[in-house]
C-alpha cells in the first residue's frame, strides 16, 4: 500500500504564495516561462550526465519538452524528459526556498508599502512557485535519473501544506499537471502558448513541442557568424537570457580559433550594480562545451570582479567529461579567460573613447567593479586604469575625466598627478590646499570614493607618471621657500611650543595663497581620508600627527605676529592660536575634545566684544 506524507511548506515559501496568488497578476504568463526554464535546467543537468556517466535510466530517450492542453479537464501539461528528481529533491527544491533571489524578493517586498509596485516577478528567482497564480492544483509526477529510482507524486493547491506518495511512471524525467483556475483558461490555447514562449523562451537549447507539433527554435545565436546576426537578434537572445525587459547598456560577440577555439556572447546590463548586489549573487556567465551546458553561474570564466556581465562563452576544445569541481585547473579553461577578459576590457575602453556618454552610464553603475579589479587583477591593471574616471578641479562637480585627459592638460614641467581626496565635491573644493593649482591652473583629481585611493596606492604611476596627494608636506608646487625673517621664525617656534605634540610641525606653507593655514601631511604618511578608514577598521588605530603649515601673506596671520611682537605671554593670541589649529583639525575630522574647544571660543568672542 502507497503511504502518502503531508508536509508543511516552509514559512518563506507560505508567504511567497500569498504574495503571488492575491496580489501580483501584472505578469502571469511568465508562469510558463518559468517552468520551461526549470525543464531547461533539468535537461541540461541530464545532457551533461548522459556524457559523463553511463549509470542512467532511458539512456536513449529524446531530451524534449512537451506541452499539452486538456479542454475537458481544465488542465495544462508541461513535460520534460531531464534529470527528474528524488523524494528529498522534491521537498528540497519545491517545499523549501534555497534559492537566494527568491529570499531578496521577499526582503523588498516587506520593505514595500504596495506589493503590486513590483512588476517584476522573473527577475526574483520565483521560479516554480508562480504556477500558482494561475493554478487552483498542481500535480508533479517525476522519477529520477538515477538507475532504480522511485517515480513519485507532488500535490499542492497552493494553501500551507502539500502531500508526496510513491507512484507509478515509466519514464526518467518531470511532468507537471496543472488544473487552471477559471480565470486562467487562455492559457489553453495553442496560439496564446505559442506567443509565450516566442515572446520568452526561443532560444531554449531543447525541443519544444504543443500536443505533439514542433516548434520552430532558433540555433545558438552566440555560434552564428556576426554579419548574419542584427541587433535585434542580439536583445531578444539577452532578454531570454536574463529575463530583463531592459536592453543592455553594450555587448560583445568573440569568436577565436586560436590557440583554443571557442565563442562567447557577453553583455553589460542595464541595471545598477546596488540591484545586482541585491538580487544576483552569482555570476551570470555561464559556460558550455560544444553547445553542452557544463557550469551554470560559472565562477572560473569570468573574475569576481566582473560577476555583473550576463552571457555565455563555448568552447570546442573543452573536453566533455570535464568534472564540475575540477574545472578551475583546467588550462584550456584559464587560457580562454585570460582573452575573454582582455577583450572585454579592450571594449569598454573603445566604447569611452567613441562615446563617453553611454560610458559614463557604465561608470556609473559599475565602475567601483573596475577599481575592485586594480586591486586583485594585476595582469590587467594597466588596461582597468585606462577605465578609470574621476571628477577633478578643472572638470566641475559630477563631470568626469579620465587619467588620460588629465595627462593631456599637465602644466609646463608638471610631472605628477595630483589628487586630494574628501567625502564630496563641495567639501573638498574649499580645502585651502588647493589654492596654489587654483591659481597655476594645475588640475587636481577629487577622490571621493574611499576605495579611490587604495586603487591609487595599488597603480602608483599611470604611464610612469607618480600620483601625489596635494597635502603631501613634500609637494613642490608654488615659491621656492624663502628666508624667514626673524620675527617669523619666533612665531613659529612661538606655535611650535604652544601645540607641542599635537602636531608633527610647523611651517611657512607654498600651498597657501589666501587662507590662514592648513594642515598637511608628513611624506608618505597616509591622507586623512584613509586614516579614517583604518579607525573605522581598527578602533585603536592613532591617526598620525600632521604639519601646521601658514601663510605669512594672510592678514590674520599678519595681526597674530604683529601681537605676538608687543605681548608673547598674550592670552588672547594663545587663544586665537589654539582656535586656529583646532579649525583645521574640525574640517579634517581631527579633534577629540570639543568641550576645550568651545570655551575657548567663547572667550575669544567675549574679548573681540
Amino acid at each position: 500500500m502507497k503511504k502518502k506524507e503531508t508536509l508543511k511548506f516552509q514559512s518563506e515559501v507560505k508567504r511567497l504564495l500569498d504574495i503571488l496568488v492575491y496580489s501580483l497578476y501584472k505578469n502571469r504568463e511568465i508562469f510558463l516561462r518559468e517552468l520551461i526554464s526549470n525543464a531547461v535546467d533539468a535537461l541540461n543537468k541530464v545532457q551533461f550526465e548522459l556524457l559523463t556517466d553511463k549509470k542512467i535510466e532511458d539512456r536513449e530517450r529524446e531530451l524534449r519538452i512537451d506541452i499539452k492542453t486538456d479542454k475537458e479537464k481544465n488542465m495544462l501539461i508541461v513535460e520534460d524528459t531531464g534529470i527528474g528528481m528524488t523524494r528529498k529533491e522534491l521537498i528540497d527544491n519545491l517545499g523549501t526556498i534555497a534559492h537566494s533571489g527568491t529570499m531578496d524578493f521577499l526582503k523588498k517586498v516587506q520593505r514595500k508599502k504596495k506589493v503590486e509596485d513590483l512588476d517584476l516577478i522573473g527577475k526574483f528567482g520565483v521560479g516554480f512557485y508562480s504556477v500558482f497564480m494561475v493554478a487552483k492544483e498542481v500535480r508533479i509526477l517525476t522519477k529520477s535519473f538515477r538507475k532504480g529510482s522511485s517515480a513519485y507524486l507532488w500535490v499542492s493547491q497552493g494553501g500551507e501544506e502539500y502531500t508526496i506518495e510513491k507512484s507509478e511512471k515509466d519514464k526518467r524525467g518531470t511532468r507537471i499537471e496543472i488544473i487552471l483556475k477559471e480565470d486562467a483558461k487562455e492559457f489553453l490555447e495553442e496560439y496564446r502558448i505559442e506567443n509565450i514562449i516566442n515572446k520568452h523562451s526561443k532560444f531554449v537549447p531543447f525541443p519544444i513541442y504543443i500536443n505533439g507539433k514542433e516548434l520552430k527554435r532558433k540555433p545558438p545565436i552566440w555560434t552564428q557568424p556576426k554579419n548574419q546576426l542584427k541587433e535585434k537578434d542580439y536583445f531578444e537572445f539577452y532578454k531570454y537570457l536574463t529575463n530583463y525587459e531592459e536592453k543592455p547598456l553594450t555587448y560583445l560577440h568573440i569568436s577565436a580559433d586560436a590557440p583554443y577555439q571557442f565563442h562567447a556572447l557577453i553583455y553589460v546590463p542595464d541595471i545598477s550594480t546596488d540591484f545586482m548586489e541585491l538580487f544576483t549573487k552569482e555570476p551570470g556567465v555561464d559556460l558550455y562545451s560544444k553547445k553542452v551546458l557544463i557550469r551554470k553561474h560559472s565562477k572560473d570564466i569570468i573574475p569576481e570582479y566582473l560577476n555583473f556581465l550576463k552571457g555565455v562563452v563555448d568552447s570546442e576544445d573543452l573536453p566533455l567529461n570535464i568534472s564540475r569541481e575540477s574545472i578551475q585547473d583546467d588550462l584550456i579553461v584559464q587560457k580562454i579567460k585570460k582573452h575573454i577578459v582582455k577583450k572585454i576590457l579592450e571594449h569598454l575602453k573603445n566604447i569611452k573613447e567613441k562615446d563617453f556618454e553611454l560610458y559614463v552610464k557604465i561608470w556609473k553603475k559599475f565602475g567601483r567593479k573596475f577599481k575592485e579589479g586594480i586591486i586583485s587583477d594585476f595582469d590587467n591593471r594597466d588596461l582597468l586604469s585606462e577605465l578609470l574616471l574621476f571628477e577633478s578641479l578643472k572638470s566641475g562637480e559630477g563631470k568626469f575625466i579620465d587619467l588620460n585627459k588629465y595627462k593631456e592638460s599637465f602644466e609646463k614641467d608638471q610631472t605628477e598627478i595630483y589628487y586630494i581626496s574628501g567625502e564630496s565635491y563641495k567639501s573638498i573644493e574649499k580645502n585651502p590646499s588647493l589654492e596654489i593649482f587654483k591659481e597655476k591652473g594645475i588640475d587636481v583629481l577629487f577622490l571621493t570614493d574611499p576605495v579611490d585611493e587604495f586603487v591609487l596606492e595599488h597603480l602608483k604611476v599611470f604611464k610612469s607618471f607618480p600620483f601625489k596627494a596635494v597635502e603631501s608636506s613634500d609637494i613642490k608646487i608654488g615659491e621656492e621657500k624663502r628666508e624667514e625673517d626673524r620675527e617669523l621664525k619666533d612665531f613659529i617656534d612661538f606655535l611650535k611650543n604652544l601645540y607641542g605634540d599635537r602636531v608633527a610641525d610647523v611651517r611657512v606653507s607654498r600651498r597657501l595663497t589666501k587662507s590662514a593655514c592648513t594642515l598637511v601631511n608628513p611624506e608618505n604618511s597616509p591622507s586623512v581620508q584613509m586614516e579614517r578608514i583604518m579607525k573605522i577598521m581598527n578602533k585603536d588605530y592613532e591617526m598620525s600627527k600632521k604639519i601646521f603649515e601658514i601663510n605669512p601673506n594672510n592678514i590674520l596671520i599678519k595681526k597674530m605676529i604683529s601681537l605676538y611682537k608687543k605681548d608673547k605671554d598674550s592670552d588672547k593670541l594663545k587663544n586665537i592660536a589654539l582656535h586656529l589649529l583646532e579649525n583645521q583639525m574640525i574640517r579634517e575630522g581631527l579633534i577629540s575634545d570639543l568641550n576645550n574647544y568651545l570655551e575657548r571660543s567663547e572667550k575669544i568672542m567675549l574679548e573681540t566684544l
